[in-house]
């Protein structure tokens, strides 16, 4: 047997889990992304097994991924139809069931099963009988588990305001949860302060005053009061530009309200855009800024930092943990005059600006990067590889 048949022998098979990396990237989709990208190339061979349309191909091609068809409703406003919520649920619910088969069928060729959420994923693949470690991550402090499935996993990891409301509170039949927490970070080297190309482009002047969102468009996120703010803003800023990146079912509802207000010429609605692209759109704004009206953590919000720009945030969960001691500004919640002053003081002290910016970068660089969250990761692993006694 040579060398690299050895060396792969040794390898450690982790499955991901997440059934909207190939969907919709969000919060959960990154980190699973980005810290398999930063696990130890010479110990870990990682797959992914992800959700797909049910007559499409999936709109975020994953190389290598596999793919299970379910109902994708990506249109729908779950969290703004009385019961929607319902029919979120079944999506997952369906999906969920398909994978533990497919992982039971599977379990031999793996030595980790990593799930982002998906507890009745986790109840179904103990009741399957899967005798492989499951990791769960729980991207939200807002768990709906009613078989149980957090408390069946192996290891469950979080960050975040997560961390703390798992191990103190109640949810849903939940509570005191054994949690390690795995800090989200960012590759400083991909997110940093660089020469962009994206206002010429676009069509942005360089005299223009950029303010940057990156968010789905839900409900919580709240675009509607953040166009209500730039709306104010431009009344007494007319240069200031507002860029909207995300997709979700209120894209459309926003883009009425902005039309409706007359600013719709000065708001740019990029839609989804590439991961690798993403730098050039953070390089070319003076402002990024989060309005959402609870955030656990906010993977926008450190990438950002890491690009150097200042983040106006609401006081909305984490984000205001992560900018604290001069790495960014707070406002009150739902308060559109507040933020619009905020966003104007920003405009127009770009020295502020600067130090904000500065602060934010080095905060990142001290404790958001990739390196010692995926060695805490495989510190997880180990531990429920290693037999007791």
């Amino acid at each position: 047997m040579d060398a690299d048949a050895n060396r792969r022998k040794d390898w450690l098979r982790v499955l991901f889990v997440n059934r909207m990396a190939c969907l919709e990237r969000g919060g959960g989709e990154t980190f699973d992304l980005e810290i398999s990208r930063h696990l130890p190339n010479d110990q870990v061979r990682v797959s992914f097994l992800c959700g797909a349309p049910l007559f499409s191909a999936p709109p975020l091609p994953l190389p290598g991924a596999q793919h299970l068809r379910t109902p994708w409703l990506r249109r729908f406003p779950w969290d703004k139809v009385k019961g929607g919520w319902r029919v979120r649920r079944l999506e997952f619910e369906w999906f969920e069931w398909r994978a533990a088969r497919w992982v039971a069928k599977h379990q031999n060729d793996y030595d980790i099963i990593q799930v982002c959420e998906l507890p009745n994923l986790v109840y179904w693949l103990k009741k399957f009988g899967v005798k492989v470690p499951i990791v769960m991550r729980l991207t939200a402090p807002n768990l709906y588990d009613p078989r149980g499935g957090a408390k069946a996993a192996d290891a469950l990891i979080a960050s975040g305001t997560t961390i703390e409301k798992l191990k103190n509170e109640h949810y849903e039949g939940v509570s005191g949860l054994d949690v390690t927490d795995i800090p989200n970070a960012v590759d400083p080297e991909l997110f940093r302060p660089q020469p962009s190309d994206f206002r010429k482009r676009n069509g942005v002047g360089v005299d223009e005053f950029v303010v940057l969102y990156v968010a789905r468009f839900q409900a919580f996120k709240n675009h509607a009061m953040l166009v209500e703010a730039f709306r104010l803003i431009r009344e007494r800023y007319p240069s200031a530009r507002l860029v909207l990146v995300g997709s979700g079912p209120l894209r459309e509802r926003i883009q009425q309200q902005a039309e409706r207000a007359g600013i719709a010429g000065k708001v740019l609605f990029l839609g989804e855009v590439p991961f690798n692209e993403l730098p050039a759109v953070y390089a070319a704004a003076d402002l990024k800024v989060v309005t959402s009206d609870y955030e656990s953590f906010c993977f926008a919000a450190i990438e950002a930092m890491s690009a150097g720009l200042p983040v106006l945030t609401t006081d909305c969960g984490w984000v205001p943990r992560l900018v604290a001691d001069g790495a960014g500004l707070v406002s009150p919640v739902g308060d559109a005059p507040s933020f619009s002053c905020a966003m104007e003081r920003l405009a127009r002290d770009s020295g502020l600006r600067k130090r904000l910016g500065t602060a934010a970068r080095e905060r990142v660089l001290d404790r958001h990067t990739w390196r010692p969250s995926a060695e805490k990761l495989m510190s997880v692993y180990q531990r429920i590889l290693t037999p007791v006694g």
